[in-house]
């Protein structure tokens, strides 16, 4: 008698995660990023170059792979978007005659991570933050035609549940944002 009681249960359990699992079933959709306000630059750049990410040097030693990490994210956001040449350039290229060159140089200003570590002592309770200034400059003229500084603070409960695992991407991430925007904001 008591498993006949028990039955409905059982199937009306079982038919909600069978629900619940085929509405996760579905394609993974990339969310369109969100417009951005700024007004859109006035020449179309159809190259762009990359220069090292520059950061202090306490900040180096703290966080050796930032720079780098972020500089990966801003060249993985720009070919995402299969509209530019992208190239690295490890010193000032100087001129370039090419009057469609965009030169970005990004410098993170401040930054703290917090460590997967950390994140199971009480000292873990706090947030991740990056800010980081970017300047393009138009390779033809050299001048500065724009600059603009991001900044992203993360979700403390967040990153405890996942014990500060996204923390880690915090440089990339950040690399892909402005990789986005620079997208955005050239015609």
């Amino acid at each position: 008698m008591q498993a006949k009681k028990l039955m409905p249960v059982y199937w009306a359990t079982l038919l909600f995660l069978v629900i619940s699992l085929a509405a996760c079933g579905g394609k993974d959709a990339k969310p369109e990023p969100e417009p951005v306000s700024d007004p859109k630059l006035e020449v179309r750049y159809q190259r762009v170059l990359v220069q090292p990410v520059s950061l202090s040097a306490q900040f180096n030693e703290d966080y050796p792979d930032a720079a780098a990490e972020c500089r990966i994210g801003l060249i993985e956001g720009l070919n995402e978007t299969k509209r530019f040449q992208v190239n690295k350039v490890d010193a000032d290229p100087g001129k370039v005659t090419d009057s469609h060159t965009l030169i970005v140089k990004l410098n993170i200003t401040d930054m703290r991570i917090i460590s997967r570590a950390a994140r199971l002592t009480w000292d873990g309770f706090r947030s991740s933050y990056m800010d980081i200034k970017m300047t393009l400059t138009d390779s033809k003229t050299g001048k500065i035609i724009r600059e603009k500084e991001f900044s992203t603070h993360n979700n403390v409960m967040g990153a405890s549940w996942t014990f500060g695992s996204t923390d880690a991407y915090l440089p990339r991430d950040m690399g892909r944002i402005i990789g986005d925007y620079i997208a955005a904001v050239v015609p």
